[in-house]
């Protein structure tokens, strides 16, 4: 054979053992696995009962850690919001679109929500029925209206309720005490917590058996999970529980009724110090939050103030009435110099410095109309 020609078959033999052997490299070669960022440890399910008007007659938001079980509780006469000449209630949440309930409530208590599941007086009365009704101690005799507007009889005792009876007795429209109706709310929600099944398909089924009348923002099976891990975490009492503080004189008569005629602003000083007990280690919203506070309450001045925050990435939550003769701006020691550029920057004003509670700026609104009192 031509010495060319023998050189071409060793060089072509050579070139299909290398070819062979780094195919056999590739294949040996275990490539690792792309880590996956850690799972949050904390989660959060807002969760609100609402009544045949579609107000909001009980609401609890669940946190749940690697520890406990985590719950904070509000009545329906809180002045959550003001959206222009409309004054929102806690009860008035209800014919809200979840979206706004989960931004507003977050931004108001200044703990992340990252779930909400709300029931119609159905799907919570299936609920208690699903789990076998609840137990409940009543403190003394109860006259309650029905659904149907009928008055009914409770008896004082320890007693078992029925699905239909335990809606009833916390959504009765005859109640005006909204601190009796929470705690109705929490002796019927705390029962149903400990009756959850621990099976996961039951618990799952359970849910689905609900059907349209209990709306979730998460799968039913993540859902199903979470009041699973909330039942263990209840029945062993790793478990802590707190409610949002409402200032008695920082109140505004709601035009028209929301199911309560009056509604009271937060103690923002008070409610921090409790959420900050039990909901510590818990991730705040992702914005900065101003909480706003106006003289006159119903002027356009305070909702051109929050559009404006708006623009620079800032929420706002309502804060109520103040005492003020100029309009002023207060930011948190911590808020980063960018997030209080913006500020500035929105409002026009300088602020000052100081230590804020549930917020990271408060802005106290002058009235237009230069009145020294809320209206």
């Amino acid at each position: 054979m031509h010495t060319r020609a023998v050189a071409a078959v060793v060089l072509l033999a050579i070139v299909v053992v290398t070819t062979l052997a780094i195919l056999l490299t590739q294949q040996n070669t275990v490539t690792p696995p792309v880590p996956e960022p850690p799972a949050d440890p904390t989660r959060t399910l807002l969760v609100q009962v609402r009544d045949p008007g579609l107000l909001a007659r009980g609401s609890v938001l669940m946190g749940l850690d690697d520890e406990r079980l985590n719950q904070l509780w509000w009545t329906a006469d809180w002045w959550v919001d003001q959206i222009g000449v409309q004054e929102v209630s806690g009860a008035e949440m209800g014919r809200k679109t979840v979206p706004y309930v989960m931004q507003t409530v977050q931004d108001q208590v200044q703990v992340r929500v990252d779930d909400a599941w709300v029931l119609d007086r159905l799907a919570f009365a299936g609920l208690v029925d699903a789990v076998g009704g609840v137990r409940i101690d009543v403190p003394e005799q109860v006259i309650y209206l029905t659904d149907r507007r009928q008055a009914a009889v409770l008896p004082q005792g320890v007693q078992t309720l029925d699905g239909a009876v335990a809606a009833d007795y916390v959504l009765d429209a005859a109640l005006r005490d909204e601190q009796q109706r929470l705690t109705r709310f929490q002796a019927v929600w705390d029962q149903v917590l400990r009756r959850f099944p621990s099976d996961p398909e039951r618990a799952r089924t359970l849910i689905v058996s609900l059907g349209a009348l209990s709306k979730a923002t998460m799968p039913t099976e993540e859902l199903a999970l979470l009041l699973q891990d909330a039942r263990d975490l209840r029945i062993v009492d790793d478990y802590a529980q707190t409610q949002v503080v409402l200032a008695e004189d920082n109140s505004v008569r709601v035009r028209p009724p929301q199911g309560v005629r009056r509604a009271y602003a937060v103690n923002a000083q008070a409610t921090g110090d409790v959420v900050g007990d039990v909901f510590g280690g818990f991730p705040v919203p992702p914005d900065p939050v101003a909480r706003i506070q106006a003289v006159q309450v119903r002027a356009p001045t305070a909702a051109t103030i929050r559009a404006q925050l708006l623009t620079r990435s800032w929420q706002s939550a309502w804060g109520g009435r103040a005492i003020t003769a100029a309009t002023s701006v207060t930011v948190d020691p911590s808020v980063p110099a960018a997030e209080v550029v913006g500020l500035e920057q929105a409002l026009g004003i300088e602020p000052t410095v100081e230590k804020l509670p549930l917020s990271q700026a408060r802005v106290d609104v002058e009235a237009d109309d230069g009145l020294p009192v809320g209206l």
